[in-house]
């Protein structure tokens, strides 16, 4: 996913994943920022044009955004079954 003069690329969807499975968010931003997934209080720093990675174990079921906090743009959502 990439951020780029306030816009999302790829458009925000939703990627469907199974509960127990490690999702990896890969982000490149043109401005720092921080990564925020809802649900699972994770964060990472997002560096001004570099790539950043968060990597997680989903371990619930549920709907759950992926944003940017300074921003608040929505990246994706991960829907865990």
């Amino acid at each position: 996913m990439a951020v780029r003069d306030g816009k999302v690329t790829p458009a925000p969807g939703r990627v469907e994943v199974a509960r127990g499975e490690r999702v990896a968010l890969r982000v490149t931003s043109d401005r720092a920022d921080t990564l925020h997934v809802h649900g699972f209080d994770k964060e990472l720093a997002l560096p001004a044009g570099q790539e950043a990675t968060l990597i997680l174990t989903v371990d619930r079921t549920g709907l759950f955004e992926v944003e940017t906090h300074e921003s608040e743009l929505v990246l994706t959502q991960l829907l865990v079954r």
